[in-house]
């Protein structure tokens, strides 16, 4: 006699079979998921905050390269964290006023910048703007330094222009 299979019996196998069926391919999609997931690339860093402006100073006027006649009037903007006010004597962190130097060098961070010269000018009443009477003809250069309220440069960002005083 040969065996038979009842029904109740090929029902249970072909559930069983399905289910097996089912879970491979569970298993395989979500291995499948996990190596793609290893093998993308990683998500980029969120851009850092820009970072906030540095105090400092900037010339407006003249123009790097200008030509000008022999009274120049420098215009000055500041730039950052940095107040411009009229030189009060003591040194307060972001508090300044502007310096000029014209045709020499300037002095380093920290220094005490030297009294008022035909070639050295502080512009102590908070103004931003200054006035260079009579320059001879040739090319000039103008430095733009922040001096705190004691005269010592700060450290910020200086700006430098040339120009050519026409004849």
């Amino acid at each position: 006699m040969k065996p038979q299979i009842d029904r109740t019996t090929s029902l249970t196998l072909l559930a069983v079979a399905a289910l097996t069926i089912t879970a491979c391919e569970k298993k395989a999609a979500t291995n499948d998921s996990a190596a793609a997931a290893a093998n993308a690339p990683a998500a980029a860093p969120a851009a850092a905050a820009p970072a906030p402006a540095a105090a400092g100073v900037t010339i407006v006027s003249p123009k790097d390269g200008d030509s000008t006649g022999a009274d120049v009037t420098v215009v000055l903007s500041k730039e950052g964290p940095v107040s411009i006010e009229k030189a009060s004597g003591t040194k307060a962190e972001g508090v300044g006023h502007y310096h000029l130097f014209l045709d020499t060098a300037s002095v380093a961070d920290g220094t005490v910048i030297p009294p008022t010269t035909k070639h050295m000018v502080h512009i102590g009443t908070g103004d931003s703007t200054y006035t260079f009477k009579g320059l001879t003809p040739g090319q000039h250069e103008i430095v733009a330094v922040i001096g705190y309220g004691d005269h010592s440069a700060m450290a910020a960002k200086r700006d430098t222009v040339k120009f050519v005083v026409k004849k």
